[in-house]
């Protein structure tokens, strides 16, 4: 069910409707002169005359201020539309996809009605109706669960069981096929403050133990899934240490357990699971990524070049801005992914929340040059943004913010394999995102981030066979990706107009 949301009040439309009319009445009252403007005045009329000729002064200058105003707002309207340019000679990352975390939160989804356990997941990842389109699964390994002491193995932990329940009822249902798994804690006996949580690194003496033990959960997890585990990410947040599970790694301790370690035990096993690292929680912007972690873990060490395939940050901290690229990831030409946020602790689904993600996932794919991107939790039971969705575990109820359409507004439409392109916009309220997917010539994510509805005139530059028309889907505050009319394409260009505080996507 939908969360209720109202329409923003305008405000400025109603400050700017009051203060028109205020102006026209000051004219209106400045509007009078003398009777008798053919007679000469008597001596006695002569200072009234004066002020009356002052006031027709005035009134003159104010009426022609008053038209050149009208003039000047009717030329900024006409010049309030928008040109957006897609460059299909520029194509630029290659898309992994969108996600969300199940970690910890999975075996939940059963506490819900059949019906709301369907609508759930299809708020989540479906393709075919309103939804975030997500199309990668994030997981938790729960390897202190998994190995609670040396020796001992129980993959069938509820924790662990539930998670391969949710990935295949999704696998099988929305075909969704691709899973990130991260790791929270090695097991505790392999640290060096014997706990799960608060911090503490893997002993030395237990890499070769830790190395065999995630490559047989990855080969549990074959055998459950009827697939490898796409992506296996060796730690989370590894500068934290936290009440919840935690470990610690250095760039070279990262170094020294996947070279030595990690990955000649996954090659040995035949997997081809792709290892990401580091997951630090602090973004901080490129230049602290990279001083911090992309560097480190990849400057003048070939193996470990050779052995990471992807570098991966969430977007905590001060600057989580995503536009600008990771140098260390230009330069050893990995790709990058956002693999974690949420903002604020007090429930927010409204649209203009739905506009910051929009946002954030611009600048990532534009010019952030991020190849995938995802949210913390696809549900949480915690009413803050936590997760997309969010439900009450008192009741089972739940609600859906508008961030999961204005997410789905790209993700639904962008799939995994899709080419980014280069955009540009006339205008800096009007936000251009554009792919070439696998199927299809556009997909083109338009957000209006200002209080005005924007005519946007779309290029299609260097497309050599454009399609012949484009279907719009709009989420505003009154909207989930609704479709509308399709709309034209002439040249290689369309128009569409563009409502205010709203997202749309066009493909075709």
């Amino acid at each position: 069910m939908d969360a209720s949301t109202s329409r923003p009040t305008d405000a400025a439309s109603s400050t700017a409707t009051g203060h028109r009319t205020n102006r026209t009445t000051g004219c209106g009252s400045l509007a009078k002169g003398p009777a008798e403007m053919s007679r000469p005045p008597p001596a006695s009329l002569t200072v009234q005359f004066i002020a009356e000729r002052n006031n027709m002064k005035r009134t003159a200058l104010l009426t022609t201020l008053f038209s050149l105003f009208l003039i000047s707002s009717a030329q900024i309207a006409l010049a309030a539309g928008a040109t957006v340019t897609v460059d299909y000679n520029q194509p630029k990352q290659t898309l992994a996809g969108f996600g969300a975390s199940i970690t910890w939160l999975a075996g939940d989804l059963n506490s819900f009605t059949p019906a709301d356990q369907s609508v759930i997941l299809d708020s989540l990842y479906s393709t075919t109706k309103p939804s975030a389109g997500l199309s990668i699964i994030r997981g938790g390994s729960m390897l202190c669960e998994f190995n609670p002491s040396a020796g001992t193995y129980n993959w069938n932990h509820p924790l662990i069981q539930s998670e391969m329940s949710w990935m295949n009822r999704v696998k099988s249902t929305y075909g969704v096929n691709q899973f990130l798994v991260t790791t929270w804690t090695p097991p505790a006996f392999m640290k060096s403050n014997n706990s799960c949580s608060n911090g503490g690194s893997v002993l030395t003496q237990y890499y070769p133990d830790l190395a065999n033990t995630m490559v047989l959960w990855l080969q549990n997890a074959q055998t459950s899934l009827g697939q490898q585990v796409n992506v296996w990410s060796v730690q989370n947040e590894p500068s934290n240490s936290t009440s919840y599970d935690s470990a610690n790694y250095t760039p070279a301790q990262f170094i020294s357990f996947v070279t030595g370690y990690l990955k000649p035990a996954m090659l040995t096993a035949g997997l081809t699971t792709k290892i990401t690292v580091p997951e630090n929680s602090v973004w901080g912007g490129p230049s602290y990524f990279d001083s911090n972690w992309g560097f480190p873990i990849l400057q003048n060490q070939p193996q470990m070049d050779a052995d990471v395939d992807i570098l991966a940050t969430h977007d905590y901290g001060a600057n989580y801005a995503l536009d600008s690229p990771s140098q260390a990831a230009l330069q050893y030409n990995k790709p990058i992914w956002q693999t974690e946020v949420y903002r604020g602790h007090t429930y927010n689904g409204s649209i203009t929340d739905a506009l910051s993600w929009a946002d954030s996932i611009h600048g990532a794919l534009t010019t952030g040059n991020f190849s995938a991107w995802f949210y913390w939790w696809a549900i949480d039971y915690v009413n803050d943004n936590g997760g997309l969705i969010i439900y009450d575990n008192t009741n089972w109820t739940y609600k859906i913010p508008k961030r999961v359409y204005a997410l789905g507004n790209f993700s639904r439409f962008m799939r995994p394999g899709s080419t980014v392109l280069a955009t540009s916009s006339t205008s800096s309220s009007i936000q251009a995102t554009a792919v070439r997917p696998t199927s299809g010539s556009v997909a083109l994510v338009l957000a209006n981030q200002s209080k005005s509805s924007t005519t946007v005139t779309v290029s299609l530059a260097n497309l050599s066979n454009p399609p012949s028309s484009v279907t719009p889907y709009r989420t505003s505050a009154t909207e989930n990706q609704a479709p509308l009319t399709p709309i034209p394409v002439s040249g290689g260009s369309f128009t569409i107009t563009i409502p205010a505080s709203s997202v749309v996507t066009v493909v075709g």
